[in-house]
């Protein structure tokens, strides 16, 4: 069953989750995380800058990563109970 994520205080804290789900979908999928970039078609630099904090994802940024994981953006705003 999916929640929605509690109320976020930090920016910094919602990025972190957002992230920590591509990580887990991918994982759940056998996707190697190395091969999102490429299947997601966004540049490499800018997908581990992402993943390290450095910079915000946008809204197509996160909708092709979704795509190449074949689940809908929604999917990094919840989690699992």
């Amino acid at each position: 069953m999916l929640a929605a994520w509690a109320a976020v205080d930090e920016p910094d804290e919602l990025h972190q989750r957002v992230t920590g789900r591509i990580r887990e979908i991918a994982a759940e999928r056998k996707i190697p995380v190395t091969h999102l970039p490429d299947r997601a078609a966004v540049s490499r630099a800018h997908f581990w800058d992402v993943l390290a904090g450095k910079k915000s994802p946008t809204l197509q940024w996160l909708g092709r990563i979704a795509e190449a994981l074949g689940v809908d953006a929604a999917e990094f705003f919840v989690r699992k109970q």
